[in-house]
């Protein structure tokens, strides 16, 4: 089984390869969707972030509020920290799992977000960097998730710079142009994968 972690700046389309490597019957291992189970109130690490945090976290449903918790942690490096250090202990678990019942697979692919900041490219035997300038980035996090430009930059900033992730990139996949585009490069990098 080789192990291949995916990574990328925030608006860079690391999900969109996630999903082409779907479409391709590949296991995909989504560490933000992992991290989302972490913010049901039955869930352990919400328990932890309502004793940090406070209930003013919460919304009218008694629920974790996801856009109010991050406008504190990505105005708040500590906080940010924080958040980071209660959540990334149970998607550590479920990223073994996962590993453990793909283990007759010849390629498994998990989607890291934060892979070098938080020290996880160790788990992988390629680190692959979704890569594309920082104004297009900009652009899709306006257009698709509808962010100010003020907080799609902090969202980025906040992250470990592009350049330096490219650096410590095994391979890199550039996205700045279409869907098409993206969706031909993965064809080959695959192919180039499964020759290995």
């Amino acid at each position: 089984m080789k192990k291949i972690g995916i990574t990328g700046t925030i608006g860079s389309g690391k999900t969109t390869v996630s999903i082409l490597l779907r479409r391709r019957h590949l296991p995909v291992f989504d560490a933000d969707g992992y991290t989302r189970i972490c913010y049901h109130r039955t869930h352990p690490a919400a328990e932890r972030m309502i004793e940090e945090f406070g209930e003013g976290i919460l919304d009218e449903y008694g629920e974790i509020s996801r856009k109010t918790l991050a406008d504190i942690i990505f105005h708040d490096e500590e906080k940010r920290l924080l958040l980071n250090s209660i959540i990334h202990p149970f998607v550590l678990e479920g990223l073994n799992r996962f590993f453990e019942n793909h283990s007759s697979e010849d390629l498994v692919f998990a989607e890291i977000p934060l892979l070098y900041e938080v020290g996880w490219d160790k788990y992988f035997d390629i680190c692959c960097v979704v890569s594309c300038d920082d104004e297009i980035a900009v652009q899709r996090l306006i257009e698709d998730r509808g962010m100010s430009e003020e907080d799609a930059r902090l969202r980025i900033a906040s992250q470990l710079d592009r350049i330096e992730k490219i650096e410590r990139a095994d391979e890199v996949i550039y996205n700045n142009g279409t869907i098409k585009d993206l969706d031909h490069c993965v064809a080959i990098w695959v192919r180039e994968l499964k020759k290995r």
